[in-house]
């Protein structure tokens, strides 16, 4: 893993971790308790059906944020699960220009993962962008998961992850030519929703019809 992989990993969660330890997915593969009798058929169901739930929403976030949020250039996306069970980090590299996105299926499934992983109750997580833009300006932004959903990190939050030790708390200098910028609303499936059907109400024409003629 890269040594910038490496800083966000330790410095977005205040982890402290060994350089270059890799924290594949493979250390998420936890040993579960030994099943009850008591476990119904239907606890089974309910569990399996909210990690469903939660790798859909964890996908609509990504989704979202890579379609209404990154914009033109290279992004480096780098998400972060903390739990009670261990740590997962996946990271991935993406080229978005106008309609046209390159971008590795499979890694974008591990980023997920570790999204839905941060969605989990007693867990935290976050997920930071470093962008080069085709003007050759850089920058990072940054997201927390909360509620389900990416929160914006402000730009004095990201700059604070960069430049501060997480270990000692000794300022660290910044990286030369990055910018730490705020990072945006990253919007839901129902707000996006709300807003076409909304749209569709100022052009759609006046029904003056009376009501018990109406449908």
């Amino acid at each position: 893993m890269s040594e910038y992989h490496d800083h966000v990993r330790q410095t977005l969660e205040g982890q402290n971790l060994e350089p270059g330890e890799d924290l594949g997915i493979d250390a998420m593969r936890w040993t579960p308790d030994t099943v009850s009798e008591d476990v119904t058929d239907e606890a089974t169901q309910s569990a399996a059906d909210m990690a469903h739930a939660l790798l859909d929403r964890a996908a609509d976030a990504y989704l979202s944020l890579l379609n209404e949020v990154l914009g033109d250039g290279t992004h480096r996306v780098v998400a972060n699960a903390s739990t009670a069970h261990g740590n997962l980090t996946e990271a991935q590299e993406l080229t978005v220009m106008g309609d046209a996105m390159v971008i590795n299926e499979a890694a974008s499934m591990r980023v997920c993962a570790a999204l839905a992983t941060a969605m989990v109750g007693c867990a935290t997580g976050a997920v930071v962008v470093r962008t080069f833009g085709p003007n050759g300006s850089e920058f990072v932004r940054g997201w927390k998961v909360r509620n389900f959903w990416l929160r914006p990190i402000t730009a004095e939050e990201i700059r604070q992850a960069y430049t501060v030790d997480p270990a000692t708390g000794a300022p660290l200098a910044p990286e030369p030519g990055v910018e730490f910028r705020q990072a945006e609303r990253v919007p839901r499936p129902e707000d996006q929703a709300e807003t076409t059907a909304r749209e569709a109400s100022r052009t759609a024409p006046r029904d003056n019809r009376p009501p018990n003629r109406r449908n």
